[in-house]
């Protein structure tokens, strides 16, 4: 009996660890569409701790969703040259967010410098202007302590206001776990 209920417990513990994966495989395109130049990418599986959490709440304004604390942050890897040392040039996380046509999975890239450099909209049911260059060209070079609201700082297309408010607050939510994680104010 001893044996089947550790058996029971480590099943657990394993499948618990795994259930916020954002990925079950490599996500190797999506990488790739998101930091073309990149040579390679490091994943680092991390756990955010109570502090953590409390910073990323405390700077958000909300509460950070259960899935986003065991994040998975792809560091994305170049060289200048042939030659150059390989370098960690920015941070890729894969966050979701919920808008009016369901969840909306989207990748964020933060530089080194902890500004949001890219927002990319993957998988999701939402109107195709949410997911165009012209609305998610705003999100860059914005910082954690920028106010990511739609009709102040961030325009949305006509009739799209919630899925836009879901995309801007996932993208600000995504930045603050990369730089509270990496510690980028």
């Amino acid at each position: 009996m001893k044996t089947l209920k550790s058996c029971i417990l480590l099943l657990s513990i394993i499948f618990s660890s795994t259930a916020y994966a954002h990925d079950l495989v490599w996500p190797g395109e999506k990488l790739k569409a998101l930091f073309p130049r990149a040579e390679s990418f490091e994943q680092r599986n991390l756990y955010v701790s109570d502090e953590q959490r409390k910073n990323i709440e405390d700077a958000s304004g909300g509460k950070l969703p259960d899935e986003d604390l065991q994040p998975s942050i792809y560091l994305a890897i170049v060289r200048s040259g042939p030659d150059a040392p390989f370098r960690k040039a920015a941070a890729i996380m894969f966050i979701d967010a919920y808008g009016k046509g369901g969840k909306i999975e989207m990748g964020i890239v933060v530089s080194g410098k902890g500004v949001l450099e890219r927002v990319l909209i993957f998988e999701n049911n939402e109107a195709g202007s949410v997911r165009q260059e012209l609305f998610l060209k705003q999100f860059e070079g914005k910082k954690g302590s920028d106010s990511f609201k739609t009709g102040e700082d961030i325009s949305y297309p006509a009739l799209e206001e919630k899925s836009a408010q879901a995309i801007a607050s996932g993208a600000k939510r995504g930045l603050l776990i990369i730089n509270e994680m990496f510690k980028k104010k």
